[in-house]
């Protein structure tokens, strides 16, 4: 199954963070890796005291289910050093990896709602999904992402960061 992962990353070294991230997902022998997208600095949403995020966006083929997929990726997270929130959903992170769909899977579960929603209002997803795939278009959606992009209401700026 083709699927789409949104990775960011604003504490220490957010570039090793992401690749590292990245590694381990490229190295498990249930992921063949597709694509990177480049990688862009962009300010946090929803809690502005946090610090600017790295964000991109990787296709991988997985044979994970989703739900093996989630478990996979939390696993991920916990080993770079991400902590549980434990009062506040926004906060700073060193990796932080979503699902932002699995081929044309729904999913609505109290775990996992697939295509991930809240797709269409960041920029700092859109922009580097465009970089690897701008033609998608994602389950129950009419519209690529590089339209998805055209029209978001999110006018944050991305400045794309080079290694």
């Amino acid at each position: 199954m083709i699927c789409f992962l949104g990775l960011g990353s604003n504490m220490t070294n957010r570039l090793d963070n992401l690749n590292n991230a990245i590694e381990i997902i490229s190295k498990d022998k249930k992921n063949n890796l597709i694509n990177i997208s480049n990688f862009y600095e962009s300010d946090p949403m929803y809690n502005d005291s946090l610090d600017k995020f790295y964000n991109g966006v990787i296709k991988l083929e997985t044979s994970y289910s989703p739900e093996q997929l989630l478990v996979f990726i939390k696993n991920i997270e916990k080993k770079l050093g991400r902590k549980k929130s434990t009062n506040n959903r926004y906060e700073n992170r060193p990796i932080d990896i979503d699902i932002l769909c699995c081929g044309s899977t729904i999913i609505r579960s109290r775990e996992l709602v697939i295509p991930h929603p809240h797709i269409k209002e960041r920029k700092f997803v859109l922009k580097p999904w465009c970089d690897i795939d701008s033609d998608y278009i994602i389950a129950n959606e009419n519209k690529k992402i590089k339209e998805l992009l055209d029209t978001t209401t999110d006018k944050s700026s991305l400045k794309k960061i080079y290694a």
